[in-house]
């Protein structure tokens, strides 16, 4: 009966140990400076930052067109015949020559065309806030997957630590055994049944040390960290279940006018129905204001009363001989209409009023996608914590149990197998416990999320 006394005593320390058993916090990583460091470093966020600065580039483009543009041109011709500039002058001004030299600055404005450049300008603003609105949403997935990758590593040190301890534990467990079992106190087939139970408890310790390494990879790839991540500060799993959420229909109110993909969808359509527009309006007339000041240069150019000297000899001619140089101004509007293309205009429009509908029909399948994410995040949430209330239930019950069992294998009524048993059932629901517990804290991010409403300050 001592010996059966000593192996109960030692049941009951090991149990202790490995229920009081936790990772200790203090120092490392904490849960915001992890999403705030992916919030800085995340290859993801920072590529779609970067298309932000693209489609401004397309409004400084289409921007353009509305400004006056200048041209400077030059031109070095030889021709067979002498040719005379500047052209349309009077006679005292013209000039002949071969080899003709023509340098221009061209200036032009843009003075109407019913709109349509001002509706594509229109549309380029347009996605660029549908590209602003598309980068806070995935600023918002970002701060989900960082908080859940690394509440699930937690989770992984839960379960490792509970394991470490039973291991130990059984360890223990085991040399007792063994020594009673020398003693003539124990059968041998009790010393092996602990082996088996620690032979087990070592192989789901190995599975959890590969599934917390790959979650911290996960997370250190979702972070944009390079090498291996610095310790995580470990927070117990928290005990009290969070407020309960607003109503369901409230929730898919506040996502659909405030999420924002939907806010990026909303442009990206304002933004094809001003380039529909403007694909219509490129079958109208197009008016410029154009000025331009031509410099022209020759060799040896013969001027108008040499010329008609050569050509009659006996005509008197008094006109001065013009200089290699002249510059004229000219000033005026140009009118473009289009008359025929081939059919390009008719397939721009065709294009963008397909590109419309497509993106009408976009926001409508986003419509359907929040629905389905509010509720699923909303089932979620509820039955992690239902879990929660009805682990705690187990726990508090495998507990009594353990006790009994103690007390009757400490009486010599029961038997080793029933008390490992009472113990692993226990050690089970504590850490099916935590994990639920850890649950419903992912849940209730993923509720944020889908509702467009997670930020960094509403993390745990």
């Amino acid at each position: 009966m001592r010996g059966l006394t000593r192996l109960a005593a030692a049941v009951g320390i090991f149990l202790v140990a490995a229920w009081g058993a936790g990772p200790p916090s203090g120092g490392g990583m904490s849960l915001r400076e992890a999403v705030e460091y992916a919030l800085a470093h995340s290859p993801d966020l920072k590529s779609s930052q970067t298309e932000v600065q693209r489609r401004q580039g397309q409004v400084t483009t289409a921007h353009s067109y509305l400004m006056p543009q200048v041209e400077l041109n030059a031109d070095a011709l030889r021709s067979r015949y002498a040719h005379g500039y500047p052209f349309g002058a009077e006679p005292s001004q013209l000039r002949f020559d071969t080899a003709l030299y023509t340098g221009s600055a061209d200036l032009k404005f843009l003075a109407w065309d019913f709109h349509k450049t001002e509706l594509e300008l229109a549309s380029a603003r347009e996605r660029v806030e549908a590209a602003r609105s598309a980068s806070e949403r995935r600023r918002q997935e970002i701060v989900f997957e960082t908080a859940q990758l690394y509440l699930q590593t937690l989770a992984y040190t839960d379960l490792i630590g509970a394991a470490e301890a039973r291991e130990k534990s059984l360890r223990s467990l085991l040399d007792l055994t063994n020594r009673l079992v020398q003693g003539g106190r124990a059968v041998p087939v009790d010393a092996l049944k602990v082996q088996t139970r620690l032979a087990q408890v070592e192989s789901d310790l190995a599975t959890l040390e590969s599934g917390r390494r790959s979650s911290l990879s996960a997370l250190a790839t979702v972070m944009g960290f390079t090498g291996d991540l610095p310790e995580l500060r470990y927070t117990p799993a928290p005990a009290e279940l969070p407020p309960a959420p607003a109503p369901e229909a409230e929730l898919l109110h506040t996502a659909k006018a405030a999420r924002p993909d939907v806010v990026s969808q909303d442009h990206e359509i304002l933004s094809n129905e001003h380039a529909e527009e403007a694909a219509r309006k490129s079958v109208w007339p197009r008016i410029d204001l154009r000025a331009s000041a031509i410099q022209y240069g020759s060799n040896v150019p013969v001027g108008f009363p040499e010329l008609i000297g050569k050509m009659l000899p006996g005509f008197p001619s008094t006109l001065p001989s013009p200089g290699n140089a002249a510059t004229d101004l000219v000033v005026g509007v140009h009118v473009s209409f289009p008359l025929f293309d081939g059919g390009r205009r008719k397939g721009e429009i065709q294009a963008a009023q397909s590109q419309l509908e497509e993106s009408r029909l976009a926001r409508q399948q986003l419509e359907f996608r929040i629905d389905r994410e509010v509720r699923t995040a909303m089932a979620d949430l509820e039955s992690a914590q239902s879990r929660v209330k009805a682990l705690k239930d187990s726990v508090t019950e495998s507990d009594r149990v353990l006790h009994d069992e103690r007390l009757k294998f400490e009486a010599g009524r029961s038997v080793i197998n029933f008390v490992l048993d009472a113990e692993s059932a226990l050690l089970t629901n504590q850490s099916l416990l935590s994990q639920a517990q850890r649950s419903v804290s992912i849940a209730a991010l993923e509720l944020d999320l889908s509702s467009g409403q997670i930020d960094v300050e509403r993390l745990p």
